[in-house]
């Protein structure tokens, strides 16, 4: 037979080894959540330094491109600069736009200094145009591609002898529009002053419709940015709290 020894001996070695096995698996969470953190910092560190090289090749781009324009006398420092928001939609209509993912960055480039596109917020849908609303006017370049896309479509069907493909044309029209002197962009920026003016005073007549409120739909489907990190927290003190 076990002599009572015995088994209160095995109870405090049994009770030993539980209180071991704890502490090995709190020591094992933690370690892991160490090791967890420790790839973050260097995947963040290893991004800097990718951050910081392209921050010295875009300057050293920069220098490059300003020499180059000031060697051949171009005025980009009294050109318009469009506002941000306005360089991500065009953006985006590039991504969507198939017909011109062939389009060389250059012509890109040339159009974004001239772009005007007055787009509505990305956080909610866009809103429904009311059709008697102002016609908003067009920038200086657009206008320039109005006037001169038939001729330089008719121009280039006798040449070739089928019709010319839609980056085909753009780029043309880039082309055309960038040796213009500042004379004859004078024109276009005229109609544009005349344009934006006309806009301006139909906008001051104009009633917009009155619109229902939306409710909170769009803030009930936005996640909550804290519930992630609270989630990993509780998740991360049940292995601690053994």
């Amino acid at each position: 037979m076990v002599e009572p020894e015995d088994t209160a001996n095995l109870k405090a070695q049994l009770e030993v080894i539980s209180k071991e096995t704890a502490f090995l698996k709190k020591y094992f969470a933690l370690r892991k959540r160490c090791e967890q953190l420790q790839q973050s910092n260097e995947k963040m560190v290893n991004r800097i330094q990718h951050v910081k090289k392209l921050v010295k090749r875009y300057k050293r781009d920069k220098r490059y491109l300003i020499a180059r324009l000031d060697e051949h006398g171009d005025n980009f420092r009294d050109a318009q600069i469009p506002l941000m928001w306005e360089v991500f939609c065009f953006i985006r209509i590039v991504k969507k736009s198939a017909s011109l993912f062939n389009l060389h960055p250059v012509y890109i480039l040339i159009m974004l200094s001239n772009v005007n596109i007055l787009c509505l917020s990305q956080v909610k849908q866009e809103k429904e145009k009311d059709p008697n609303a102002p016609k908003k006017p067009a920038n200086a370049f657009l206008m320039f591609c109005t006037t001169q896309r038939t001729a330089v479509q008719e121009e280039y069907f006798k040449e070739h002898k089928e019709e010319i493909a839609h980056h085909e044309l753009t780029k043309t029209l880039a082309h055309q529009w960038n040796a213009l002197g500042p004379e004859e962009k004078r024109i276009y920026y005229e109609m544009y002053e005349r344009e934006k003016e006309r806009y301006e005073r139909e906008m001051r007549v104009y009633k917009p419709k009155t619109e229902t409120p939306a409710g909170d739909a769009t803030s009930s489907a936005v996640p909550d940015p804290n519930t992630s990190s609270a989630d990993d927290s509780v998740s991360f003190k049940e292995e601690l709290d053994i």
